[in-house]
């Protein structure tokens, strides 16, 4: 049978990833998309927007070339810091579904509660 970690190794493990949500960067939610756009000659022409939501809309917003290459790494930012934030949050939960099963053993190892014959 797996042995579950303790309350003291899934705190040791949270505090490691928050540490690390500070050392993300700039970030940006969001999606990158490149739209290409022919004129009446039939030349392409492509630009690049920035696509979000805000109060319920989707926003798009223009990104110049020389941006797109730092704003992908603002979207990439983002995406860490939300995988950082989940596993922060699952073991905040793994804290809590442990505490009453190490508590129980705790006092079940404990010299008061042994009956003397």
């Amino acid at each position: 049978m797996k042995r579950q970690p303790t309350i003291k190794t899934i705190k040791k493990r949270r505090q490691g990833k928050l540490s690390k949500l500070g050392q993300c960067g700039p970030f940006v939610a969001g999606s990158l998309n490149r739209v290409e756009k022919k004129n009446k000659f039939g030349e392409t022409t492509a630009y690049y927007l920035l696509t979000f939501k805000e109060e319920g809309k989707t926003r798009s917003v223009y990104v110049p070339k020389d941006l797109v290459e730092e704003v992908r790494g603002w979207i990439r930012n983002h995406q860490k810091l939300k995988k950082a934030i989940a596993q922060v949050s699952a073991d905040s939960i793994a804290v809590i579904r442990r505490h009453v099963p190490e508590k129980r053993a705790e006092s079940a190892r404990s010299p008061i509660n042994k009956k003397t014959p």
